[in-house]
């Protein structure tokens, strides 16, 4: 009976040391996120937005995302988690 309770503890454990890393969200994941969420907030379909890019900083990620019929793009803000903390237009109007 100690070996499987040894084997349970271990396993137990073993999960409480995974890395920040492994609790990071992938930029694709993000900039899909992105892509549904500023849809939602221009009203325009999925298939006309896209991220352009990502750039990531210490205190998150910004996206920066086309969208059809906009002269600027949007911006996306997440922390460093890859919660989305915001959505914004670029230009202001």
């Amino acid at each position: 009976m100690r070996p499987a309770l040894y084997l349970i503890t271990v396993v137990g454990l073993s999960a409480c040391t995974q890395t920040s890393s492994g609790n990071a969200v992938s930029e694709t994941d993000l900039q899909g996120s992105c892509e549904a969420l500023v849809s939602a907030e221009t009203g325009v379909g999925p298939k006309d937005v896209s991220a352009i890019s990502t750039r990531s900083e210490p205190t998150g990620s910004v996206t920066t995302l086309s969208v059809a019929g906009a002269q600027a793009p949007w911006l996306c803000m997440s922390d460093p988690f890859g919660v989305i903390t915001g959505v914004q237009y670029s230009q202001e109007g």
